[in-house]
């Protein structure tokens, strides 16, 4: 078995998961701020938890495309990402490999919080195409290539710290588990 997984992801994923929930769910119904329609808003993530334990390195951009009240009280967006993750696993007699790069469009609904406006709680959807490979090098040898199409969700939070700098939390279901990341407005 790999050592990379064990009880320290699975610990942070249910941290993450209790303290966006907490946060996104009395949001919901009230609406979201720090994030307007109009300019670009970039940056780097760190994905903890994937396959077997492996972390994710990657870079995502969205912009938001409705204004407040145009569709519910919050404003929807567009955008794209992609990561890298990989790991592998020696053993007395051989090796296996394996990457994957998930390519993501996704859109997401920010709602609107009058009374915390550096706050940026969301939620979305995403197109995940994911490019795989593995290896195998042992008692003989052995390469694959594939790529997968998914449906992908996830719930998360940004805190603008200034007008235009932010820290980034989201959890991911089926392309990523815990995201940690900075973003920028352009």
């Amino acid at each position: 078995m790999p050592s990379r997984s064990g009880s320290l992801s699975s610990s942070l994923r249910a941290l993450a998961a209790t303290a966006l929930t907490a946060l996104i769910i009395p949001c919901a119904s009230i609406a979201a701020q720090g994030f307007t329609a109009g300019p670009i808003y970039a940056g780097p993530r760190v994905w903890l938890g994937n396959l077997n334990g492996a972390t994710a390195i990657g870079v995502q951009a969205e912009k938001g495309f409705t204004q407040p009240g145009k569709y519910g009280s919050g404003i929807i967006s567009f955008g794209a990402g992609v990561d890298h993750y990989s790991w592998d696993w020696s053993y007395p007699g051989g090796s296996y490999e394996y990457s994957v790069t998930p390519i993501q469009v996704f859109s997401n609904y920010h709602f609107k919080i009058t009374t915390q406006p550096k706050l940026d709680p969301y939620a979305g959807l995403a197109l995940v195409y994911s490019v795989v490979s593995a290896s195998y090098t042992g008692i003989g040898s052995a390469s694959a290539n594939a790529s997968t199409t998914d449906i992908a969700g996830h719930v998360g939070a940004r805190y603008f710290l200034s007008d235009k700098f932010a820290v980034q939390g989201q959890v991911g279901f089926g392309y990523g588990t815990l995201s940690l990341g900075a973003t920028w407005r352009f």
